[in-house]
This record gives C-alpha cells, structure tokens and sequence, in this order.
C-alpha cells in the first residue's frame, strides 16, 4: 500500500502521543482513553514527505487517513479546469472515510504541504471492531457519519448560492 515511505508501525506504540493531540481529533471525540487505545491497536502509522500523494483521486481505496502531524492539501480534477484546490487539511483530520465506507474510487487527491505522520484504519479493521466488539464499533460509525455530515453540510455551504441550502434536507 505505502512501500515507498517509512511505516512507523502500529499505532498503539504511539497511543501517548495520540493522547496529547486528542482534542484536535475529531474523530476520537466522545471516546474514553481505553476506547482510543483499543482503535490504536488497529491502525498502522506512516510518514511521508512533503508533496507526497496520500490519496489519489479515481483509485481504489478500503481504508481512511488520521493526519497525526503535517499537513494536506485536497484537490479535485474539475472538467475543463484542471484541478483545484477544494481544501487545506491539518492535523486530526480524516480523509478517504467515504471510499472505505462505499468502496468507490477516491473522490479527490490528497497531497502533503509538509513532512506528515499519519495513521490508516482499513475497512477489515472496522469489520473486526463491528464483529468483537460492536459497540465500540457502532460508536465509531456514528461519529464517522457525523463527520461526514457536517462536512458535507459545510461543502454544500461553500459552494450552493445563498439561501438555496437554508432549509435542512
């Protein structure tokens, strides 16, 4: 998956560190240290340099992004415009969630400003949480739901005319 940058190894090596940047991670909001430590023991942590691609957009993808340090930038290719910049990532950050979820191709290319660490969750990882211990895993669904709420909620805000996104859907 990543040959060509350093894999820094099981995220429950680096749980302390984790837990000394909870509070910028969206998605381990609501969830007790033992809870974070569990969800570490199914991540791996890489790191990779500035101007990598984390994510290419239009490739197969069954796992998600936790920026742990660094940055990125999102960029989709827009017809007849090349591509745009849609977003600047930091760290807490999750990214791929909707192609590990609904196992299409990624929507849009993740790249690294800076050097970056960052953990990846694979889809076989949620389905052995759901599996040995579902509640655990519900909670993480729901969050990862949320998140991908309130950002779509945020992006139809950015880009619809004023007042055509008042109402809730």
């Amino acid at each position: 998956m990543y040959n060509d940058i350093e894999n820094l190894g099981m995220a429950d090596k680096f749980v302390d560190d984790i837990l000394e940047i909870i509070n910028h991670i969206k998605l381990f909001e609501g969830f007790s240290v033992d809870e974070v430590r569990v969800l570490c023991h199914y991540m791996e942590c890489y790191a990779a340099p500035r101007n990598y691609t984390l994510l290419q957009e239009g490739d197969d993808g069954d796992y998600l992004l936790l920026l742990l340090s660094g940055g990125v930038e999102v960029r989709k290719r827009m017809p007849g415009q090349g591509e745009k910049l849609i977003a600047e990532i930091g760290v807490g950050a999750t990214l791929g969630e909707m192609s590990m979820i609904d196992g299409n191709p990624r929507y849009a290319s993740c790249i690294t400003t800076v050097p970056t660490d960052f953990a990846i969750f694979k889809r076989e990882s949620l389905n052995d949480i759901l599996v040995q211990m579902p509640r655990l895993g519900n909670k993480f669904l729901l969050i990862l739901l949320q998140l991908m709420t309130s950002r779509l909620r945020n992006t139809c805000e950015r880009f619809l005319p004023t007042g055509v996104y008042g109402a809730p859907i």
